[in-house]
């Protein structure tokens, strides 16, 4: 698809003007960075030019880009301050950015802030039911999602390789490290039909979502999302969102925006809810 996709993104390199620093990108690149600490072997070829294309592309989706940045104003805090409280790099953070651009009740291919499947989620001990999916509680899908990624960095020795089994997919992974005989490192991995593009993809968004204005995107701060300044309470007794909403004195349509896991309106006991 990314190979189809080429010859049409060089024509509109030709049309559209692009941001300044788009015009030097591989010489950005070739300058080198590093993800989680860990350098990003440019030196590669394979590795240059995946990461250079999903930097074009990512480019191209401006209107997506600035959404992710203002999203990310919201929610990139409790993201943050999650990583850093588990003592997990903060570059993982970018894994959100790409994966669905901070959107809470992002769905398909999995859901919520980090794109989490049905089968992962209950895994890690998050509620899915007919009134409950925590994949859309930004707090708990983050707390799960630093737990997978502990686990991945645990079985694949690198952050980058955890990161990437998290995007790609741990049995999409596991399977590239046994073709290879037990090589682990993400960038010796081979992956049919493009399968590691959405790694590279996180990459390249460290470099536009860690440097916004470099690639044309001078105010995005200033219009970012203010974060969620409400609290978080466990139900004790089963209730209704209705319910709840008029015991915190908050209007119905605040309440439930605040709350996308409570699927059917019915809120079990034990339920985590979030009160703006």
């Amino acid at each position: 698809m990314l190979r189809m996709l080429a010859p049409l993104l060089a024509l509109l390199t030709l049309c559209l003007p692009l941001p300044a620093a788009l015009a030097d990108a591989s010489a950005r690149l070739s300058r080198g960075f590093s993800f989680c600490g860990e350098p990003v072997p440019l030196n590669q070829g394979e590795i240059f030019e995946a990461v250079d294309q999903n930097l074009l592309l990512l480019s191209e989706a401006r209107s997506r880009v600035w959404m992710s940045l203002r999203r990310a104003g919201r929610f990139k805090p409790l993201v943050e301050g999650a990583l850093r409280q588990a003592g997990l790099p903060d570059d993982l953070k970018y894994i959100p950015f790409v994966l669905t651009g901070f959107a809470p009740d992002h769905s398909g291919g999995g859901r919520g802030l980090w794109r989490l499947d049905e089968k992962t989620a209950k895994a890690l001990g998050l509620r899915l039911d007919k009134d409950v999916d925590e994949r859309l509680d930004p707090t708990a899908s983050t707390a799960a999602a630093v737990k997978k990624l502990a686990a991945l960095k645990t079985a694949y020795g690198s952050w980058t390789s955890a990161a990437a089994a998290f995007v790609i997919g741990d049995e999409v992974y596991q399977k590239a490290v046994s073709e290879a005989g037990g090589e682990k490192n993400f960038y010796k991995l081979y992956f049919p039909g493009h399968q590691d593009q959405s790694a590279a993809m996180v990459l390249a968004g460290k470099l536009i979502f860690g440097h916004p204005a470099a690639f044309g995107y001078n105010q995005a701060e200033g219009r970012a999302w203010p974060p969620f300044s409400g609290r978080r309470v466990v139900v004790k007794k089963a209730s209704t969102a209705r319910a709840l909403a008029a015991g915190y004195k908050k209007d119905y349509k605040t309440f439930r925006d605040a709350n996308p896991h409570l699927i059917s309106g019915t809120v079990p006991k034990g339920v985590a809810v979030n009160v703006p």
